[in-house]
């Protein structure tokens, strides 16, 4: 035979085959970080999309699945209206396969060297993550897509679940400091579904019928409704060629979407108060409503947070702390919820009242005194430098692009975050401390231990 005609045809069949896997899935863009990588976004026809970060210093390579699917879009489904089925999944998707029945994920995926492989559910997303060595990716990508598509649901295997889902709703109600978060996302919110648990209710878990669990595995786990992360030691070509083959087929499917009740506006503050018997000593939690992740104003209310909290130098490690009069005590930015949230554990014989009161001079004084410059360079650098140490780390990268894009719709807003807090000074903590820390618009939760019942003689 012509060794030019079989050149030539070898060239025509690797132009069919490269043709075969891009007519699949579109390459929607590249986006430049600051540190010099390329973050690449590819589309698959059937909706699925991906997000890779090559980086080769190591033969290793993270694994995430995020699915737009939480506790807030189950409250609202029409047929649901309940939530802890989206947690009760994230359970079963273990379970197994016909392919690689119950137990069979675990075992292969220990057997190729897979670390920190969890799942986890919140309000707005399911997420599923691995890391692995990069030679193992082919068959990863098999169980994964496996499991996206052909998950074992029986009635036996759902209440097998079920029975260890209500035993960890059970552990967590054992738990003063989850009593406390709970109360506040109760009282802080009034309409939206923020102020229902993701675990759910023991009642709820129990009743899901597997009517339900097929309904909301269909409609919800459909690749429309994911984005696959990837960051580590492959390539373009080889991740997307399996990419397609694994999860080409698979059919898109008609997800709803909810529009969040609006929440009325606080006018006065709310405090509630609950003893728990576990609790030792009070714990003291106060929520300060603040806009969503998008706005520019989290930066500067970040950055204000990480002042009062983080390092030796925090003023309330200063002033309650070091004190004697807690055992520990924070703030920090939620984004989901939507709040700035003290977090204050006291110690015995300490009330939750002289942990209030000393929050409260911290607050008038950043909404009356420009912070010092020297303390504005502590929290910045201590800042950036979490935000760096989060960029290093593969697992941590992927889970910063998946948390942005559920939460936020934009993967890169936390590089948008880093910019802006380069350009901001200290009169704007002051500013927004102004803005959003008022009294009246403010909910206290506040978790006592169990009076002791007195003995008779």
């Amino acid at each position: 035979m012509n060794k030019k005609f079989i050149f030539v045809s070898a060239i025509v069949l690797l132009f069919q085959t490269t043709s075969l896997f891009s007519a699949n899935y579109e390459k929607i863009g590249e986006k430049k970080l600051f540190n010099g990588e390329i973050l690449s976004e590819y589309k698959l026809s059937n909706g699925l999309k991906v997000l890779f970060l090559p980086r080769h210093e190591a033969k290793v390579l993270t694994f995430q699945t995020w699915f737009d699917i939480g506790s807030l879009d189950e409250k609202m489904d029409a047929k649901l209206k309940k939530t802890g089925l989206a947690h009760l999944f994230e359970h079963m998707m273990f379970r197994g396969t016909d392919q690689y029945p119950d137990g069979k994920f675990d075992e292969l995926t220990s057997r190729m060297g897979s670390e920190k492989q969890n799942a986890t559910t919140f309000f707005y997303r399911t997420n599923y993550y691995e890391s692995i060595p990069s030679n193992q990716l082919n068959k990863l990508l098999e169980l994964e897509s496996d499991r996206m598509a052909n998950l074992k649901l029986d009635a036996a295997l759902l209440d097998k679940e079920k029975g260890a889902v209500v035993g960890e709703l059970r552990r967590a109600l054992d738990n003063p400091g989850r009593l406390a978060w709970d109360e506040l996302n109760r009282t802080v919110f009034e309409v939206a579904p923020f102020r229902y648990t993701v675990l759910g209710t023991e009642e709820e878990i129990k009743g899901f019928t597997l009517e339900e669990a097929q309904y909301f595995y269909k409609t919800f786990y459909a690749p429309n409704n994911a984005t696959i992360i990837i960051v580590g030691d492959t390539e373009e070509e080889e991740l997307m060629k399996f990419i397609v083959k694994y999860y080409g087929d698979m059919k898109a499917q008609e997800v709803p979407r909810y529009k969040m009740p609006e929440e009325p506006v606080q006018k006065r503050e709310r405090r509630v108060e609950k003893t728990h018997p576990q609790a030792t000593s009070d714990i003291l939690l106060v929520g300060y409503r603040i806009p969503s992740v998008n706005s520019p104003d989290v930066v500067p209310l970040s950055l204000l947070s990480t002042h009062l909290s983080t390092g030796m130098e925090a003023r309330l490690r200063k002033s309650l702390v070091d004190k004697g009069i807690a055992v520990s005590a924070g703030c920090e930015v939620s984004s989901v919820p939507d709040y700035l949230e003290f977090a204050v554990s006291l110690a015995e014989k300490h009330r939750a009242e002289e942990a209030l009161e000393v929050i409260n001079r911290e607050v008038s004084n950043l909404k009356t005194q420009v912070i010092k410059k020297e303390d504005f360079e502590r929290a910045l650098n201590q800042e950036l430098l979490s935000l760096y140490n989060m960029i290093e780390d593969n697992s941590s990268m992927a889970n910063m692009l998946g948390d942005y894009l559920m939460v936020s719709g934009n993967y890169m807003r936390g590089f948008e975050i880093i910019d802006e807090f380069k350009k901001i000074k200290p009169i704007d903590l002051k500013t927004a401390a102004n803005k959003y820390l008022k009294k009246d618009s403010r909910s206290v939760v506040i978790v006592r231990p169990q009076p002791k019942k007195s003995s008779r003689s």
